[in-house]
């Protein structure tokens, strides 16, 4: 073969060649990043096409309990639990300030579901009532509140007014509050130290006749110096007694055939350090007649075990006394929990 027709049949190859790959896809670059959004924080990026920041979070938890003390025949002295929780908190600038929707799903039901702009918040949210960091079994936490709140600064400080959805405890006498509960909390901090106090108004309406106007107030304080903490909490109520029994539904708020509100007290303490964590806690509801309808006391000690980031594992033992009126019953029990952030 002559070179120069080597020459022009290895062009023709070249130019074929070009023309096939031109008629390939184009290969895709990189998607482009999600811009983030740093004036509301970490973890929060822009949704395309719009103005809103968004951030998305949650756990897994494994919860675990073996019942150290003897159990009735048939009853299972153990129990196992998953725990899943997620949540999607969505933010916006606008002309009236950061306009914030938020919801959650704890155990696959809804936890919050709030909408706040200006101080404003309705939905369900966290309630003001909260007793802090205690133990996981010392039987005293926040609820969730469910109606409207607004809070504003006081200085380092702040306060709320919230009308929710009564908490009524369902004993033989009582049926539902015909009103809102009313709620005031006020908090403020200095440096490591915290102060919490808040009040509520329930009213109680009788199954057959009779009402009642009852109330409760609570107070907290925490401290943290290095690897040790302090929380301390108190309340007292008459005729509110789900604020002050961890929502036990079962306890008798008032006699309202006399309107007789039942009493009742709850105490707690927590002291952590390196880790460890020692807690009491003591609940004493007062039926209307004065006789004890449920007196719940706990002592225990957990241990916060940091296995990585985001992840710790938390054992707890606690033993608990309970006396509904006819003498008190002692229960042991070991506590479990592995739990993962995201």
């Amino acid at each position: 073969m002559k070179l120069s027709t080597l020459l022009l049949s290895s062009a023709a190859l070249v130019v074929a060649g070009s023309a096939y790959a031109a008629d390939l896809p184009a290969k895709k670059g990189a998607p482009a990043a999600l811009a983030g959004c740093p004036a509301f924080g970490a973890g929060f990026f822009q949704i395309p096409g719009s103005d809103t920041c968004l951030k998305i979070g949650g756990y897994a938890r494994y919860n675990g309990t073996v019942t150290l003390s003897s159990v009735a025949r048939g009853t299972a002295p153990y129990s196992n639990a998953g725990i899943f929780d997620i949540g999607f908190d969505a933010r916006s600038n606008s002309e009236v300030g950061v306009v914030r929707a938020y919801g959650s799903l704890y155990d696959g039901a809804t936890e919050y579901a709030y909408v706040s702009v200006g101080g404003l918040t309705a939905g369900a949210f966290g309630s003001p009532w909260d007793a802090g960091n205690g133990g996981i079994n010392s039987g005293f936490v926040g609820p969730t509140d469910t109606g409207i709140m607004y809070t504003t600064a006081v200085g380092s400080s702040s306060v709320s007014v919230s009308a929710i959805t009564a908490k009524t405890s369902s004993g033989t006498n009582v049926t539902t509050s015909d009103r809102p509960d009313l709620m005031v909390a006020f908090s403020t901090s200095a440096g490591a130290a915290k102060v919490n106090l808040a009040a509520v108004s329930h009213a109680v309406v009788g199954t057959a006749s009779g009402t009642g106007q009852g109330y409760a107030v609570l107070g907290t304080a925490s401290m943290a110096a290095g690897a040790a903490t302090l929380n301390l909490y108190g309340a007292y109520g008459q005729g509110a007694s789900y604020y002050l029994s961890n929502g036990n539904a079962s306890l008798q708020e008032a006699d309202t055939a006399s309107a007789n509100l039942s009493s009742g007290t709850a105490l707690g303490a927590a002291v952590g350090i390196s880790g460890f964590q020692v807690f009491g806690s003591s609940f004493n509801i007062q039926g209307t007649g004065g006789a004890t309808t449920n007196k719940d006391n706990r002592v225990g000690v957990n241990y916060t075990y940091n296995v990585a980031k985001n992840l710790y594992v938390k054992p707890e033992v606690y033993n608990k006394s309970l006396d509904t009126g006819s003498g008190a019953t002692q229960s042991q029990t070991l506590y479990l929990r592995i739990h993962r952030d995201f």
